[in-house]
């Protein structure tokens, strides 16, 4: 028997509520939509559900209609979070097998979590996924896109193949010009995206760095790759290949201290590399947004005025995954005269931008649909002039997202909002 849902999947505006009475009206209205329904029907085939992570799942009236990627699929219950969970419990049956849609549905998911971020908290559907992934990669289906990401991350040590020489080149406008330290306490791992596809940020960091006086080196074209795509992709034994060579280098740094502009690497070295393949860095993991924090309160640097109009985009690596949502407000509401304004849908609720979890580069077109919506329905009503996020990977698709539909909406990194307040020329 096939079973269809014939609920219609909630809108996330519904928790553009400002304040609580609204909020728990909207909630109410939202978690009462399945009633007289077939959804009803679903429930009560609860052994179908039997070995979804949460018991929350028999309980709901509402499926998830918060995917990212499902109005790029005009709502089809396959493309969405649900048709996933569906095929996570499949795949986990020996009699199951990944077909090449299957495989298809399950690669096109950004990982962000925002299916599950209001009624399910602690149900990791997202992890299921990867899990799912990883039964596929087991079994040498994985998209020949990720099996040569792997390849070029060996032999040219960047997921595109990009030449190390390359990702350097951004180090030419610092005042060390490539002549870095072999040890300091800080190691500035400036990770593949932000070496070559958002250099500006690279180097914002690190003259902010400078500006600071911190004692810092970089691995240059030794770095590498963190290798959240290997992760993302669940191609565990390479990834856990790849992190074995990286600790090697960052070991000879000797440094108390590993700071990074880009999210993704934030989260690969805190959470996926414990949690997936057991590995932990002995040292500390700062995200740039957390070091710029220390920096302006230790007023190691001293932001000047800066008359912008803003909003900030929380990447769902930074934020859902790693829970880091005060640390880059805390450092925008400390530069003077910044006009600094959040979206209703922000923090755990913030809309995914759609290019993680190997999606920009697996699906392109699924993920500029994506930050066309966050764009189009969360940020231009701002009536702001730029938005700022703090991510490699959402900056470049958010910001071509902007240009393709010319919206005039300019994106910065974080970084690039500090070095540009704390410049004599600013």
């Amino acid at each position: 028997m096939v079973l269809l849902d014939d609920v219609i999947s909630p809108e996330l505006t519904a928790f553009h509520a400002q304040n609580e009475a609204q909020k728990k009206n909207a909630e109410k209205e939202l978690y009462g939509a399945g009633h007289g329904t077939l959804r009803n029907l679903a429930l009560a085939l609860k052994s179908f559900f039997s070995s979804l992570p949460s018991h929350k799942c028999l309980e709901c009236r509402v499926c998830s209609g918060y995917c990212t990627v499902s109005p790029s699929f005009n709502g089809i219950e396959t493309w969405s979070s649900k048709g996933r969970t569906i095929l996570t419990q499949a795949l986990s049956s020996s009699t199951f097998k990944a077909s090449p849609k299957v495989v298809d549905v399950l690669y096109t998911c950004s990982l962000c979590g925002l299916c599950f971020a209001e009624c399910f908290e602690g149900t990791q559907i997202r992890k299921a996924i990867m899990t799912a992934r990883h039964s596929i990669a087991k079994v040498k289906r994985t998209p020949e896109l990720f099996t040569a990401t792997a390849r070029n991350i060996f032999e040219a040590g960047d997921p595109s193949g990009m030449p190390p020489s390359k990702r350097v080149a951004w180090t030419e406008r610092l005042q060390q010009k490539g002549n870095f330290p072999k040890r300091a306490k800080v190691l500035y791992w400036a990770g593949c995206v932000t070496s070559t596809r958002t250099p500006n940020t690279a180097w914002a960091f690190g003259e902010v760095l400078n500006r600071a006086k911190v004692d810092f080196t970089y691995l240059g074209e030794k770095e590498g790759c963190c290798g959240y795509v290997l992760l993302a992709a669940s191609l565990w034994d390479e990834a856990k290949e790849n992190a074995e060579r990286l600790f090697e280098k960052l070991g000879a740094t000797k440094a108390e201290a590993v700071v990074m502009p880009c999210a993704g690497c934030y989260y690969t070295f805190t959470k996926l590399y414990p949690e997936i393949l057991e590995l932990e860095l002995p040292c500390q993991v700062f995200h740039a947004a957390q070091y710029l924090e220390n920096l302006v309160e230790d007023q190691r640097i001293v932001p000047h005025d800066l008359k912008w109009k803003v909003t900030y985009h929380d990447p769902c690596s930074l934020g859902r995954h790693s829970n880091v949502y005060n640390s880059p407000r805390r450092v925008l509401n400390a530069v003077p005269s910044l006009d600094f304004v959040e979206m209703p849908l922000s923090r755990n609720r913030a809309r995914c931008c759609g290019a993680g979890g190997g999606l920009w580069s697996f699906n392109n077109s699924v993920a500029i649909n994506s930050a066309v919506e966050r764009l189009a329905r969360d940020v231009v009503p701002m009536g702001v002039s730029a938005l700022v996020t703090a991510c490699p990977t959402c900056h470049i698709n958010l910001r071509y997202a902007s240009v393709r539909k010319s919206m005039g909406i300019k994106v910065y990194d974080l970084t690039e909002v500090v070095e540009a307040a704390t410049s004599k020329l600013s």
